[in-house]
């Protein structure tokens, strides 16, 4: 049996802190600014140059680019990218995490 890949559906912002994330399995994400951008993969993250607190975490720009990437603009001038296969993972609901007698989400 082949399954769908996993794509994103929709993207919103919550509040001033964190990305929605609808995705196309019917699971919603809500992620932090601030775990997000810890999590980025650039090289100049990845060497420890960016910091995660002030502007760094506040966004300026959001674009969702096709069905599987994500595209984030910091306050700082910092861009972070994103694919839907690296964001699944950082969804820390009770159901992603391994609760789900606790579920945010019905799957």
């Amino acid at each position: 049996m082949v399954t769908a890949p996993l794509t994103i559906r929709r993207l919103r912002e919550v509040g001033r802190y964190a990305l929605g994330v609808d995705w196309s399995d019917g699971h919603d994400s809500i992620l932090p600014f601030r775990h997000l951008r810890r999590e980025c993969r650039c090289e100049s993250c990845q060497a420890g140059a960016a910091t995660a607190e002030g502007s760094a975490v506040e966004l300026a720009g959001l674009q969702q680019i096709g069905d599987g990437t994500v595209f984030l603009a910091w306050q700082d001038g910092h861009e972070s990218l994103f694919l839907a296969t690296e964001l699944r993972p950082l969804c820390r609901c009770a159901h992603c995490i391994g609760e789900p007698d606790y579920p945010i989400t019905g799957r």
